[in-house]
């Protein structure tokens, strides 16, 4: 067995996946691994495929970076040998499922790879950022396809795997009656409120008073206080009205910088905490319902709020929690499924690991290539 258990093994090669394909440009950070000359052109051979060094260097420094490991400390050093020991083991999988999705017939299309290819590319910014991204990792765009072929593989293998779990009823509803009291199925407290918000950014008024009055220095920060005071006093205005029975809707429409909200009467919906800001959200729900509170002041300038609802905290009914329990638990199965599939491949595949890679557990796992 590994030394590094799936869960952390999973956490720290993602990270490294995700910035291997959505990275906006390549970033020079130190490598630290070993030297390719040492072992050739793979790290490891699974029934003959060739696992590439440059694969194995990518993920390290994309999963280096994503995790902010620092060397010089205890936490750092064993964090890393866990990193390189999980980019080798997540590397030999992944060539264990592909190999497996070939041999059952699982069928990728062209327009399958050039459609994900052409998608990888807009997120990478285009063509231009994808050609530089490409010569920066030491990729060939054929290289590259096997990347996202290997990618498309492993999906087409957890459709497999999911086709042969399911969850009946009967195990949802006994799953709710067990973990009803488990904090993700309780629904907190929440608010149905509306604003009308009056902008003040300190920085974007600067930018336009410096433009529009050519002022600079002094005269400028003094120009600037004086515009947020006045900003202020308007939407202590807007609150006396809405206090004094004025119609919310009808003010936002009028008045409201918030374009999210504007047009529909300044409404915001039912939310919980954390949903806005702080400042926002502390103000919100200290009112009562149908009260207009004080004038609220953010990063965004100032809000008139009023609070229509308060909806107390309450656990989710079977029927709500009934979608997220079958996700979860046909998640838990089919991830269950995979590992031992992986598990039994491993056993019975022939993989060899080239002597520098042979990191943790894998000298115990695999022999040397």
């Amino acid at each position: 067995m590994r030394t590094i258990n799936i869960e952390t093994r999973t956490a720290l090669v993602a990270s490294a996946l995700c910035l291997l394909l959505l990275a906006a440009c390549a970033r020079d950070g130190a490598r630290n691994s070993p030297d390719p000359s040492a072992a050739g052109a793979a790290i490891a051979t699974v029934d003959e495929r060739v696992v590439p060094v440059k694969l194995y260097e990518m993920f390290l420094r994309n999963g280096r970076e994503a995790l902010s490991l620092d060397e010089r400390t205890e936490d750092g050093r064993r964090k890393l040998g866990e990193l390189r020991e999980g980019v080798v083991a997540e590397l030999i999988d992944r060539a264990l499922i592909t190999a497996e999705a070939e041999r059952r017939g699982l069928r990728m299309t062209p327009e399958m790879l050039a459609a994900r290819e052409a998608q990888e590319t807009t997120k990478l910014g285009g063509d231009a950022r994808f050609a530089e991204y490409l010569a920066a990792h030491n990729l060939t765009r054929e290289e590259y396809r096997a990347i996202v072929r290997d990618m498309i593989y492993g999906e087409l293998m957890t459709e497999e795997a999911l086709k042969s779990v399911s969850v009946t009823d009967d195990e949802v509803g006994k799953f709710y009656d067990e973990h009803r009291a488990d904090a993700w199925l309780q629904q907190p407290e929440q608010v149905t409120a509306s604003h009308v918000l009056v902008a003040a950014r300190p920085n974007i008024v600067s930018e336009r008073l410096g433009r529009e009055k050519n002022l600079s220095g002094d005269a400028l920060a003094a120009a600037v206080r004086a515009e947020i005071a006045r900003l202020k006093a308007k939407a202590g205005d807007l609150r006396r009205r809405a206090a004094s029975g004025a119609d919310f809707a009808a003010l936002a429409r009028e008045n409201s910088d918030d374009p999210g909200s504007r047009e529909r009467g300044g409404a915001l919906g039912t939310f919980a905490r954390e949903t806005h800001t702080r400042a926002f959200d502390d103000a919100v729900f200290r009112l009562k319902p149908n009260e207009v509170g004080p004038v609220v002041e953010t990063e965004f300038g100032f809000h008139v709020v009023k609070l229509h609802t308060r909806h107390a905290p309450r656990a989710f009914s079977p029927t709500e929690a009934a979608p997220e329990i079958r996700r979860r638990l046909l998640a838990e199965r089919q991830a269950r499924v995979l590992k031992d599939w992986l598990a039994e491949a491993r056993r019975r595949s022939r993989v060899r690991i080239s002597e520098p890679y042979r990191f943790g557990a894998l000298k115990n796992e695999y022999p040397a290539l």
